[in-house]
């Protein structure tokens, strides 16, 4: 098990997934639009935010994520919230990065690691 005490909620889920794969930074959820139902379906857009141990914004690590199915399989879109040009990582049957201008595959960025182990971990308690 990859939590000892498992939140009951999916806010919870993705704050403690990030705080996990973006270690030692601690991040809250909020949520923009949308609804779920974890046994049913998902359609929901949350923000990710980051803070330092002292409670400092670090917007530079902030992420949104958006979660949905399609064709009954869950789909990730992961972009960095302050940062609209950078790529986008799209986590559903198959991983792939995509440019934020035209939405054409393009190369990971240095820093995708984080966010494919963040994309996998959440999938893993939701799927």
């Amino acid at each position: 098990m990859l939590f000892e005490n498992p939140p009951r909620n999916i806010e919870s889920i993705i704050a403690k997934s990030a705080d996990l794969t973006n270690k030692p930074f601690v991040h809250s959820v909020v949520k923009i639009n949308g609804e779920y139902e974890l046994e049913e379906d998902i359609d929901l857009t949350v923000n990710i935010l980051c803070r330092d141990k002292e409670g400092k914004r670090l917007e530079i690590y902030d992420l949104e994520l958006e979660l949905f199915k399609s064709n009954k399989e869950l789909v990730l879109v992961i972009s960095k919230l302050n940062f609209p040009d950078e790529p986008i990582l799209w986590c559903g049957v198959k991983t792939l990065w995509m440019d934020s201008n035209n939405g054409k595959k393009c190369d990971a960025p240095q820093y995708s690691a984080r966010l494919e182990n963040l994309a996998n971990r959440i999938k893993s308690f939701i799927d």
